[in-house]
């Protein structure tokens, strides 16, 4: 089946709302289409769409301004897909539908972290870097709400679901947007995902593992003001010996 230029290929997952697939465009590009399973559905990939676009703009403007300052890239826009283009369409009783593509890797290199999760262990250095990915997604969030009228951030609700993953390129990919909650500080939100990688990492013989441990347990208890602040104490503790780009 074709929808547009799209070559529309095999169904990757599901949600009450939608259907996910897999998709090839014209040029080769592969993408990934979300598709509405009525029309009153389209409101919840029209709501996606509206919030990938809005993190898009941002990550453009703080790369522009970062490049016109000559100062290191944080490269946020390889954190989420971008939203290629939503719309109606008539062949399918004018469902919505999301064409995204993937930020500067192909889908083919991407796994879901559910499923990685579910089949391997990971060690330290490989939770430093998936949990710092985390956290700088987060804290991206935040950036979006500093830039408006009110401290209120509006985090996603943690999914690994939500997310694809490269381990070869160090790549994490928020990918579905579940649904968000609005608070202004991120306690509940920090010990989500710290219970996430504390369950998921094999410390075991890693000579620095108490003390990474210690700390994504600290995570998991107490949390943190904000994703900021997290990202920054995962920083200081591991920056020297395990990984620094994160």
């Amino acid at each position: 089946m074709k929808v547009k230029d799209i070559e529309v290929g095999t169904r990757i997952g599901e949600s009450s709302k939608f259907r996910i697939y897999l998709g090839k465009k014209a040029d080769g590009q592969s993408v990934i289409l979300k598709v509405a399973k009525t029309f009153e559905d389209g409101v919840v990939l029209a709501k996606e769409s509206a919030k990938l676009y809005q993190m898009s703009l941002l990550a453009d403007e703080i790369e522009t301004f970062e490049k016109k300052g000559g100062v290191p890239g944080t490269s946020y826009n390889w954190l989420f897909a971008k939203i290629e283009t939503s719309f109606m369409e008539p062949t399918q009783d004018d469902r919505r539908i999301n064409v995204l593509t993937m930020p500067d890797i192909d889908l083919s290199e991407l796994t879901p972290l559910a499923k990685l999760h579910a089949n391997v262990t990971i060690d330290a250095r490989t939770s430093v870097w998936i949990m710092g990915r985390l956290f700088k997604l987060y804290g991206f969030f935040e950036l979006i709400a500093a830039g408006g009228d009110s401290p209120i951030v509006r985090y996603p609700i943690f999914s690994p679901d939500d997310y694809l993953i490269g381990p070869e390129k160090h790549r994490l990919v928020y990918y579905n947007f579940t649904d968000d909650i609005a608070d202004v500080v991120a306690y509940d939100f920090v010990k989500s995902i710290a219970k996430f990688m504390l369950d998921w990492t094999e410390l075991e013989g890693d000579p620095h593992g108490l003390e990474y441990y210690q700390l994504v347990k600290d995570f998991s208890e107490r949390g943190r003001d904000s994703f900021e602040l997290a990202h920054k104490d995962l920083y200081d503790l591991v920056k020297n010996y395990i990984i620094t780009d994160f």
